[in-house]
């Protein structure tokens, strides 16, 4: 038997403010007003009492009619199911793809994925959806999705960003028995080699320094940042690899510069593999960082962030400005800086000392090394040339003419 019916929501409003009921809590506790607010939900509920006795619910919809429909699909289906007339996942196929989003999202935040990368996930399934007109899970069709995903004005690697939280979604729904199978399973990625739209490429070793002691004598303060410390940011991101969220979370504790080697640690919360990292430096680098704290005009504690402020939120301007000073194009045929550009940076410098893959890889912090070799090692033809010079050329023995004549001809 089914019934529907509205949810009491309960809402703790403090100074015309929304709070938690944590918060709610010790605000009372303080002696402060806190107001207590309780509501109807505007979506009405289905409470469903299966044949073998338990007790289920479901979200419906606002329109009470088309709960009370919904409803009655359901009381069918556990009644087929209880005769063993279809699949347990059969009565998931026309419930809207809506009410397990937010099923979804919360798996997602359970799984310790940062706001940002939940947000665009779900932004990019929305997306797709709507262009293949996918409203019930029965609807997820692996052709639909792929002409949707293809019919989309992006690049073929942002296409496979759209891809990859599609497919996420579907093997979740299977995995948790919402849906018979995988349906987009069988969907492959695109080369995006053969449209890359942003094209990045690394400083070269004159150019990094360039830019350094440009931005060390720049009296320009960007979010905060001064030229001495945006110096110090650059060198380090250089020569770690971290990326900017990472840099940005970085305390004075995270370094260790008189260990042997100097090292530098991002804590797992804040790294995109969400795993602690202890990465090493050079003794120059940490040389140059350490004369840089102790010119700072307090000496910071441990736990004080190294650069605090919102500049990771314009990190791609500040560079930008920065290589304007320094005189290095941001532009050219070769690609494009910003501040990922000293990423790719790290691994092209490790790759021009003859660092091997495995190696590069783990210093990158890669868990597939074609990522490493393929999209961040960034090596010019003068590279490759001071490589092939270097090489032992196996010439067959000839006579003294023979000799004297190959000598000639490539004069």
């Amino acid at each position: 038997m089914a019934y529907i019916f509205k949810k009491v929501i309960t809402r703790w409003l403090y100074q015309g403010e929304r709070v938690t009921a944590a918060k709610a809590k010790r605000l009372i506790k303080q002696g402060k007003p806190v107001e207590k607010v309780q509501e109807q939900s505007r979506k009405w509920y289905i409470r469903l009492r299966l044949p073998n006795g338990q007790v289920k619910e479901y979200p419906g919809y606002t329109d009470k009619k088309a709960t009370l429909a919904y409803a009655a699909e359901l009381e069918r289906d556990a009644e087929r199911l209880a005769a063993g007339v279809i699949r347990p996942t059969d009565r998931f196929l026309r419930e809207p793809v809506e009410n397990h989003l937010a099923d979804f999202q919360r798996d997602l935040q359970a799984r310790g994925r940062t706001p940002k990368h939940i947000t665009l996930t779900l932004s990019r399934i929305r997306k797709v959806f709507s262009v293949a007109n996918v409203e019930t899970l029965g609807d997820i069709r692996p052709q639909a999705i792929r002409d949707a995903i293809l019919s989309l004005d992006v690049s073929t690697e942002t296409r496979n960003h759209h891809l990859v939280a599609c497919k996420a979604l579907s093997r979740w729904l299977w995995k948790h028995g919402k849906l018979p199978d995988d349906p987009l399973a069988g969907l492959s990625r695109w080369n995006a080699e053969v449209d890359r739209r942003v094209k990045r490429r690394a400083l070269t070793a004159d150019e990094l320094r360039r830019l350094i002691e440009a931005t060390e004598r720049s009296p320009r303060v960007f979010r905060g940042l001064t030229g001495r410390d945006r110096a110090a940011l650059y060198l380090l991101a250089s020569y770690s690899g971290f990326r900017a969220s990472e840099l940005a979370s970085l305390t004075r504790g995270a370094l260790a510069l008189d260990s042997n080697p100097p090292t530098v640690t991002v804590e797992a919360a804040y790294a995109k593999n969400k795993r602690q990292d202890t990465i090493p430096l050079p003794a120059d680098v940490a040389g140059y960082l350490r004369h840089w704290l102790s010119a700072r005009p307090t000496i910071p504690a441990p736990a004080t962030k190294l650069w605090p402020g919102t500049w990771n939120e314009r990190a791609a301007k500040m560079i930008a400005l920065d290589l304007e000073e320094a005189g290095i194009p941001v532009e050219t045929e070769s690609g494009r800086l910003d501040f990922h550009s000293l990423r790719g940076t790290y691994a092209t410098l490790l790759a021009r000392v003859g660092v091997n893959l495995q190696t590069a890889q783990a210093l990158m912090r890669h868990s597939d090394p074609k990522l490493t070799a393929r999209t961040y090692t960034k090596l010019g033809i003068t590279d490759l040339g001071e490589t092939v010079r270097r090489l032992d050329v196996a010439l067959p023995a000839r006579s003294g003419d023979d000799q004297a004549n190959i000598t000639h001809q490539e004069g």
